[in-house]
């Protein structure tokens, strides 16, 4: 589906972002972040982010702000005080810990996409998981998953869903794809049909869908 993108009858507006402060050591994770900051322009997608301008973070907050796109910026007081990632592109907002930054993101955000990371992005997408399953949140959670890097991770999701040690329902907020266009359709579609028995790749290629059961 790469390169495809069909009308949804909603459109996010605003996406919160979980990137490294890294660069990372594959050049593909550079090239398509700087991909993804154009396309959430080209589709008039606000950014919330952690703040800063350096690695992967930086790169997609960077081509957002200057090609005029919406971008905003939650950092702990104590990392922006030190300039430990340089200034932030855009509104930048200080909070008290990495926890309210999360906190507040998930406040103002519709979707979260995630591109690789390490540790911290880990306990921030367990963290969504224990917020859901408190009906916390129901946004959906999109896996930008470049060159296979979250296989082992969606096959951890899945092998949980089996033991029973995951709620199927909390599984489906995580959505996944190797490819930019795709990835926000998936997250678009799940926003506009919530119901369980709603499919992405039916609605972007027409078939068994009836649209009109979900208007």
């Amino acid at each position: 589906m790469e390169g495809t993108s069909r009308t949804f009858p909603y459109t996010i507006k605003f996406v919160g972002l979980l990137g490294s402060h890294s660069l990372g050591r594959n050049p593909k994770f550079m090239a398509t972040a700087v991909d993804l900051g154009r396309e959430l322009v080209r589709r008039k997608i606000r950014l919330t982010f952690g703040g800063g301008n350096v690695g992967l973070q930086g790169a997609i907050a960077s081509t957002v702000y200057t090609n005029g796109g919406i971008v905003r910026g939650f950092i702990p007081g104590y990392i922006a005080a030190r300039q430990v990632y340089g200034p932030t592109y855009g509104a930048e907002y200080t909070v008290s810990s990495n926890y309210y930054k999360h906190f507040e993101m998930n406040h103002v955000v519709e979707a979260f996409i995630v591109l690789p990371r390490g540790i911290d992005t880990m306990e921030f997408l367990f963290t969504l998981i224990s917020w859901a399953s408190e009906g916390l949140h129901s946004k959906p959670i999109g896996l930008l998953n470049i060159d296979g890097y979250f296989n082992n991770l969606i096959k951890f999701l899945d092998d949980a869903v089996r033991q029973n040690f995951m709620a199927s329902s909390q599984r489906k907020l995580f959505i996944s794809s190797f490819f930019i266009d795709e990835l926000l359709d998936k997250l678009a579609f799940a926003k506009a049909f919530p119901s369980p028995g709603a499919s992405c790749d039916e609605f972007v290629n027409p078939g068994e869908l009836d649209l009109n059961l979900h208007l």
